[in-house]
């Protein structure tokens, strides 16, 4: 068998010398550690596993999604959900409704220093503003917006900031609620706001993936123009902007059309070419996303650009970093200056949708089911990582464990036969300190628990060998073709006779272990079976040509044989047998033993030792020949009376020529001499 190594894609067959039928699962590349679950762990881009941040999960009951996240300094924080149109405020780990829009989904919140809360939402394009108290307004409905996807506010103009589509509009509104447009773009949405350090509002459009710095009434700049059809998320910090751009394979129709962008079509969001009344709830979108870095002084660099799916958020972090939220796989990333990244967080639900992981209270929402996650702060945390259920591909025995890592480490292991985990599994081993044998029973999947008991520990690799069921391959329909005639046309020559069959076979090999052929024979009446090749001719494909003509006729069965002698020692190697049908063995070609003139015909009999003849032909003098019928109007037997009559040739001397072929295509040919009067 072959050695498995599991350096990019976990479980995959390696192309690798078949020196050992022991495998090892090798988990040792950010690929490979990402398919594993983390709990206070991290995932770095270089292949290792480091201490991380431990999560606490509080469920919205019944909410779609958590869209839309504002933190308080108290540590409290706003959540707007989908699809009830709810805003919930979470302290001390419980949410409790704190205003109802009756809207479809609250997408973006913002707030003043006076603690006004302002939530825009979606079908209908309504800003609210809600008191402290929870007393809830509407404060601005913009002309011809009906998704409101960012909110910014300026406290120095007293003005709330609106991203909107489908009209690819940002509005101004004042205290009173009266919007007025700010800036009128040529895409169908503006999706992403921040504000700068300068006062000037960045801004990501949806059609075209369009950068702006807005700094007055209709005073724009395009920053950039990105690959992909959508600026999904955007944030600014001291004039560097962290930007979030996909490319979805479904591009939003340009403006003026109301369609919804790709950005949250994993979120339900309202489909605008329904009626505002019967809003329907689009469906997921697959997208792939880049994140850059845009400088001060324009200049752009590409950051990072996952597997997994496109970006619905980013945010600024200490020191240069940028954590980024995926909308597929519940993925956060924590990307650094010099490119560098790690699968910092990693929950069940399928969508980050905001994150606010940068201060004391950090704070991140999920869609797919609504649900709030705080990061657990200070000691005692737990720090694990715990691998995907590994497939030996049968019953397997375990071996020992390895692992290259740094400070104080330990792993336990546990096994199953069900391909997730549960309640049929054994329980977790005791852990292992050191290098030493699994002890978890033979099944066929493991896992392996990696713990992190101090912050400076780092895991490297992984290695668990085991060894697998050696599993016989399964030979099935054993064929046997003969030779066939090339041609049938009446009068054609027929090709020359043949005596080499063609025995093929298909196999099924669950090991993917090299395999030996072995054939023999019998015939049909005897079971004692003959190799049909030395010992010294290795067969490894699944045809072989077989020259028959010392063999004698009649019908026969081939069997054939697989081992995998080649990558398993004796104690362990498999064989497996499977026969074909009989065939027939028919070589000599038939008889024409009386061939004579009769009266006024030629008369004569074909004979085959096997049988039919399948084909009767006369030449005279050789120019042509035509087919012959026999007497009975037949060929279906062994043996075959003809008659030609002399009318049927022209008058004078004529060499006469018969010619029968049976099912091989055996031929023999007869000549006589008669005069035609």
């Amino acid at each position: 068998m072959k050695t498995l190594r599991l350096a990019s894609l976990l479980l995959l067959l390696a192309t690798q010398a078949h020196a050992s039928p022991t495998r090892s699962f090798v988990l040792d590349s950010a690929s490979v550690l990402a398919e594993g679950k983390l709990d206070g762990t991290s995932v770095e881009s270089d292949g290792s596993i480091t201490a991380g941040t431990q999560t606490r999960r509080t469920e919205l009951k019944g909410v779609i999604s958590a869209k839309s996240l504002l933190v308080s300094p108290d540590g409290s924080a706003f959540v707007g959900s989908g699809n009830d149109g709810k805003i919930y405020r979470f302290r001390d780990g419980a949410a409790n409704m704190f205003a109802e829009t009756k809207q479809l989904m609250v997408t973006c919140l913002a707030r003043d220093p006076r603690g006004t809360l302002y939530a825009g939402t979606m079908p209908k394009g309504k800003i609210f503003a809600i008191s402290s108290s929870g007393q809830l307004r509407e404060f601005a409905t913009p002309k011809g917006a009906e998704h409101i996807w960012a909110l910014v506010y300026d406290d120095k103009q007293k003005t709330v900031f609106a991203a909107t589509g489908p009209e690819g509009k940002l509005f101004a509104i004042d205290a009173q609620g009266k919007a007025e447009v700010y800036f009128d773009s040529e895409d169908s949405h503006i999706m992403a706001l921040a504000r700068d350090d300068d006062g000037s509002l960045i801004a990501g459009t949806s059609d075209r993936a369009l950068l702006l710095r807005l700094r007055g009434v209709n005073r724009a700049e395009v920053l950039y123009d990105f690959e992909g059809n959508e600026v999904t998320a955007l944030a600014v910090q001291h004039g560097v902007i962290a930007v979030a751009a996909n490319m979805f394979s479904k591009t939003p129709a340009s403006k003026p059309a109301t369609q919804t962008p790709s950005s949250d079509a994993n979120s339900p969001v309202a489909s605008t070419a329904a009626p505002a009344t019967t809003p329907t709830v689009s469906q997921p979108q697959s997208g792939k996303g880049q994140l850059y870095r845009v400088a001060r002084d324009g200049d752009v660099e590409r950051l990072f650009a996952p597997d997994e799916g496109h970006l619905t958020t980013v945010e600024w972090g200490p020191d240069g970093v940028i954590y980024v939220g995926l909308g597929k796989e519940g993925h956060v990333h924590r990307v650094q200056k010099d490119h560098s990244h790690a699968l910092f967080l990693d929950v069940d639900e399928r969508q980050i949708l905001a994150t606010q992981l940068n201060g004391p209270h950090p704070i991140f929402l999920t869609g797919d089911a609504g649900a709030i996650y705080e990061l657990q702060q200070g000691p005692g945390r737990k720090t694990e990582w715990t691998s995907k259920a590994l497939d030996a591909g049968g019953r397997g025995r375990f071996g020992k464990l390895n692992w290259r890592g740094r400070g104080k480490l330990s792993f336990s292991t546990r096994s199953g036969n069900t391909d997730k985990p549960d309640a049929t599994w054994s329980d977790w081993s005791a852990p292992l300190t050191a290098a030493g044998p699994i002890t978890s029973p033979s099944a066929r999947f493991l896992q392996v628990r990696a713990n992190l008991a101090e912050p400076g520990s780092v895991v490297y690799a992984i290695e668990a060998f085991y060894l697998p069921p050696n599993l016989p391959a399964l030979i099935s329909e054993v064929s046997v073709e003969p030779p066939r005639p090339r041609n049938d046309r009446p009068g054609a020559r027929p090709s020359a006779n043949a005596s080499v069959y063609k025995i093929k076979w298909k196999v099924e090999n669950p090991d993917g272990d090299n395999l030996r052929y072995r054939l023999s024979y019998a015939s049909e009446k005897n079971t004692n079976y003959r190799a049909l090749q030395r010992e010294s001719d290795v067969l490894t494909a699944t045809e072989h040509s077989w020259e028959t003509d010392a063999i004698a006729d009649g019908y026969y069965r081939i069997r054939v044989e697989a081992s995998d002698e080649f990558d398993n020692p004796e104690p362990l190697l498999q064989k497996s047998s499977t026969e074909s049908e009989p065939f027939l063995i028919d070589n000599p070609p038939p008889h024409l033993p009386d061939l004579r003139l009769q009266k006024d015909r030629v008369v004569g009999k074909a004979r085959d030792d096997q049988g039919p003849i399948m084909r009767l032909e006369y030449s005279v003098d050789g120019i042509e020949w035509k087919w012959l019928l026999p007497d009975d109007g037949l060929l279906d037997s062994r043996e075959e009376a003809f008659s030609l009559p002399l009318s049927q040739l022209p008058k004078g001397q004529h060499g006469v020529m018969v010619r029968a072929s049976d099912a091989r295509n055996n031929v023999s040919t007869r000549e006589i001499e008669v005069a035609v009067p």
